[in-house]
Parts: C-alpha cells; sequence; structure tokens
C-alpha cells in the first residue's frame, strides 16, 4: 500500500509536469497514467505453465526433435498428474496478486483524475 501511494505521489508529479509545460489538463494525464499503470501492473503480475510451447530451436537442424520432445514432456506431465479434472488449477495463466502494488497505484491514479475531473474550474 505504501509503494502504491509512492506511485501514485510520482504519477501525479509527473502530470503537473506535463501539464503545465503542454498546456493540458492534469486530469487527462493522470488517467492516462493510471490505465498504463494498471495495464503494466497486470502483465507483471501474471504467471503460468507455457503449456508446452517452445520456439528455442527454431532455425537448427534439430527442430523438428525439439518440438516433439517438448510436448512429449507436456503430455506425460498432464497424464501424470491430472490436468483436465483440475483444469482451473493447471491452467496456462495465472494471476499472481502478490506484486498488486502497481494495479493499486494505477487505479488510485484512476480515482484520482476522476475526482480532479469533477472538480469545478
Amino acid at each position: 500500500l505504501i509503494f502504491s501511494i509512492i506511485y501514485l505521489v510520482i504519477g501525479f508529479v509527473i502530470a503537473l509536469i506535463i501539464s503545465s509545460r503542454f498546456n493540458n489538463n492534469i486530469w487527462d494525464i493522470l488517467a492516462y497514467e493510471g490505465i498504463a499503470l494498471l495495464i503494466i501492473g497486470f502483465l507483471i503480475s501474471m504467471k503460468g505453465n507455457p503449456s508446452g510451447l517452445n520456439i528455442n530451436g527454431i532455425g537448427h537442424d534439430n527442430a523438428n526433435i525439439n518440438s516433439f520432445l517438448s510436448n512429449e514432456v507436456t503430455r506425460q506431465e498432464r497424464e501424470y498428474k491430472p490436468y483436465y479434472k483440475d483444469f482451473i488449477k493447471n491452467n496456462v495463466v495465472e494471476f499472481a496478486f502478490t506484486n498488486i502494488t502497481l494495479i493499486l497505484g494505477g487505479i488510485f491514479l484512476l480515482i484520482l483524475s476522476f475526482i480532479l475531473g469533477r472538480m469545478p474550474n
């Protein structure tokens, strides 16, 4: 929570500099920063199983063998632990919300942008 507030303060200072330099509304810049921080936060928080996709062997003589072996290992892993029974648990993309500070910082920036946009001039 503390780092989210730090992101909020840094975003506000950057928005002040940009709005004074380019004569834009500060709430518009805060909204853009909030959306960008929110997207970056979601992309950073993703983790998961690559589901057998492997592009390491592209261009080599044994690319087909590497691809086959990678798919075979994935098939054997799915047979060993019941992949389709616990599909939600074994899905390709999971979200690790332990690093939620960027997401909260983006939400705080969007809330501040909404509040400043509602204020009369």
